[in-house]
């Protein structure tokens, strides 16, 4: 939607500044009814209001706006019956998880281990991902961690690895930790997930 389609609403505010790309939550408190609003984009194009996600109060109603871009974002709105309205904003984070953690039951002669996983969130996007192979100690705590792999891939598929551990196959048994993050402006959020496969061994 366009600027020259929207009904003109009689009054408008800026509700903040970006300067870089983020997740936005803008919440409406209002002490009467809910007030009718229409964010407006830094580019001047106005956010499809009866498509974006909310989340309704008593006296406010929290509105998400994913991958918000970086400028001057303005909020037309009508007030309706209410007196004061406020419009408090924070970035949010959309939280991802590490789904179908799954290895070979065995590796081969050559320390090589089929690994795969999937890394999932509300929203397409790319996740940058780091295996480790963690050895333990007889009382179960970590004595040392070593990077097996790393890369990047794309929220919501399924992703098949080969995993050479050729250089720790004589180490004995470990975990696996994978990590997996997705960042938003300067922050990041992460999630983990673990594989023992410390009672395996390598295939004659």
């Amino acid at each position: 939607m366009t600027a020259s389609d929207n009904p003109t609403l009689p009054e408008s505010r800026d509700i903040f500044t970006l300067y870089d790309t983020y997740n936005m939550t803008v919440v409406v408190v209002f002490d009467e009814e809910p007030p009718i609003v229409q964010f407006i984009a830094p580019d001047g194009t106005y956010v499809d209001m009866e498509n974006i996600r909310y989340r309704p109060g008593s006296n406010f109603i929290q509105y998400f706006l994913p991958n918000a871009m970086p400028g001057v974002w303005r909020m037309n709105y009508d007030p309706l019956s209410n007196t004061e309205i406020t419009a408090p904003y924070s970035v949010y984070m959309e939280h991802i998880f590490i789904r179908n953690f799954e290895a070979a039951a065995q590796w081969d002669e050559n320390g090589n281990i089929p690994v795969s996983f999937e890394v999932s969130a509300d929203n397409d996007g790319e996740f940058v991902y780091v295996l480790h192979a963690v050895f333990t100690a007889p009382d179960n705590s970590i004595a040392s961690e070593i990077v097996l792999t790393g890369g990047s891939g794309s929220l919501n598929e399924a992703h098949d690895l080969v995993v050479d551990t050729q250089t720790i196959q004589n180490m004995g048994g470990f975990m696996l930790r994978l990590t997996a993050s997705v960042r938003h402006g300067q922050a990041s959020v992460k999630d983990s997930a673990w594989l023992d496969l410390r009672l395996n061994a390598i295939s004659d």
